[in-house]
């Protein structure tokens, strides 16, 4: 299996099994050799949820699906009033905690109401906020609740230089080739880009845990 360098994307890699692919009930399409997360975004939640969440439901037994989501909160964008997007949202948290996978969420002005249901639901599960954008004081306070930041190209250098190694994850998301973010990252790092490669794709391995190891027996 490949090593994979980017946990979160809407777009094929060009080297299967390197990125966490998207996929959503709407749309399942799989290929050989990729790796997948699966779930419904807040943004398109219909009025037959229950619905669209027993497909994704059944999308994420799949071995080569590795994690839950995107799935969350979202304040700004989402014409769903937030009592339904937060019912949606425990729906992915219960599926991560029985399936044993971790949960990639989305989540815009909503950080409380996330921390929240975190800790109403005794998570056991690692959760990654994807495309974190804020800065390193709101990173440790994630990171404290068990909660990953995953940088993509808007990613706040403050941040990048003063996250813990440990849990460094990075994402090309909708912007294509995440090559683009290891040059920028290696470079405010000063580091050599293979190094920072290297890092992220254990950290990767380190929440993805025992599963990544089991996915294709």
């Amino acid at each position: 299996m490949s090593a994979i360098y980017d946990i979160h994307t809407h777009d094929f890699p060009e080297v299967p099994g390197t990125a966490i692919v998207q996929l959503t009930p709407a749309g399942y399409c799989m290929y050989p050799g990729h790796v997948y997360s699966v779930g419904l975004h807040p943004w398109d939640i219909q009025d037959d949820w229950k619905a669209q969440m027993a497909k994704v439901a059944v999308m994420a037994m799949h071995p080569h699906v590795l994690a839950i989501g995107e799935a969350g909160l979202d304040k700004k964008k989402s014409p769903v009033p937030m009592g339904i997007q937060m019912d949606v949202f425990r729906e992915h948290v219960r599926l991560s905690e029985m399936l044993h996978k971790p949960l990639i969420v989305h989540c815009v002005k909503a950080i409380d109401e996330l921390l929240a249901i975190r800790k109403e639901m005794g998570v056991k599960h690692p959760w990654v906020l994807h495309g974190y954008r804020g800065g390193p004081n709101q990173a440790e306070q994630l990171r404290r609740a068990g909660i990953y930041v995953s940088l993509g190209l808007d990613y706040n250098t403050d941040t990048l230089l003063n996250m813990p190694f440990k849990y460094l994850l990075f994402e090309s998301d909708t912007y294509g080739d995440v090559s683009v973010l290891y040059n920028l990252t290696s470079e405010d790092m000063d580091a050599k880009e293979e190094s920072v490669r290297s890092l992220v794709a254990k950290n990767i391995v380190a929440f993805l845990k025992s599963h990544y190891d089991a996915s294709f027996e």
